[in-house]
């Protein structure tokens, strides 16, 4: 009876694997951090494509902080970069999977016509969106 893997992209998922690198400061062992590695991979591809469809119903601040999130993503995911610092690798992963979760997140609210603070851009403050979820 093992543990069952989430989906890449899982809501929870990203959020238990992010708080893990993020803020707990226990040490990684090699085992987990290859396992984190390829979590966190797994979640910022399966996530990027979906801030990518959400980017046109983003505006403002929100739009240009999804171009500069999904610009990281391709330098992170670039096949020919730089892999043998596995723990900055680790870390790069996490803020991106983090951010990627959180734009998704604000895109669905778009789409669904759903808007926070009686219609002002949410990114108002750059550093909110990213610690909205700080709890979760």
């Amino acid at each position: 009876m093992g543990v069952e893997k989430a989906e890449p992209g899982d809501e929870q998922a990203v959020a238990a694997a992010c708080h893990r690198v993020l803020w707990d400061m226990r040490p990684f062992d090699a085992d987990e951090t290859r396992a984190l590695l390829e979590e966190l991979d797994g979640h910022v591809r399966a996530l990027s494509p979906q801030v990518t469809a959400f980017v046109p119903e983003l505006a403002g601040e929100t739009r240009e902080t999804a171009f500069v999130v999904l610009r990281n993503v391709d330098r992170v995911l670039y096949p020919d970069a730089p892999s043998t610092d596995w723990q900055l690798r680790l870390h790069d992963l996490a803020v991106l999977a983090r951010a990627l979760r959180e734009l998704r997140a604000l895109g669905r609210r778009r789409v669904g016509g759903e808007r926070r603070g009686g219609g002002v851009d949410e990114a108002a403050d750059p550093s909110g969106w990213l610690a909205a979820r700080a709890g979760a």
